[in-house]
């Protein structure tokens, strides 16, 4: 992809694309985090006993760093969407503002699905539901209106 390209559609707000270059543009991003995602979910360790464990291990360490890395590159790819969308939903009609809902929503489900076990009993399993489905039900509409809607007529 030309620089002038990838500078358009990911790192500025201005403009509106039709469905089908969001389609293509929101591939890289999304396929990025969910390949990164799949790695993390493999990667996590499970709980440790420090009485039999040692307390630093390079192997734990490369985990955590790549976490570092994950969160990092989450929040990149999440702006870089949120561009993306943001100029689908001006060729739409609609508020650019609208494109930040579904990174949001999707953010706030990872964090309750990590802090939940993490919580000792203050957060019950079931809490984490509510944030996936409305996750999910943000991204079935960005989708449906991003995706398949036609534009506004000029």
């Amino acid at each position: 992809m030309a620089a002038p390209t990838f500078r358009f559609l990911y790192r500025e707000a201005e403009g509106a694309i039709g469905a089908r270059l969001w389609a293509r543009a929101s591939a890289w991003p999304v396929g990025i985090a969910l390949a990164m995602t799949a790695l993390a979910w493999a990667l996590a360790p499970g709980p440790r006993d420090l009485g039999s464990q040692p307390f630093f291990s390079l192997s734990i360490f490369a985990v955590h760093a790549y976490f570092i890395v994950y969160g990092f590159a989450l929040f990149v790819l999440a702006v870089a969407q949120y561009f993306v969308s943001a100029k689908r939903f001006v060729d739409r009609g609609k508020s650019p503002a609208w494109a930040g809902l579904a990174p949001f929503c999707l953010l706030l489900a990872g964090a309750a699905a990590w802090f939940q076990p993490r919580s000792e009993g203050a957060m019950p399993g079931w809490a984490v539901w509510p944030f996936y489905a409305l996750a999910l039900a943000v991204v079935i509409w960005n989708v449906a209106e991003l995706g398949f809607a036609p534009g506004k007529p000029k």
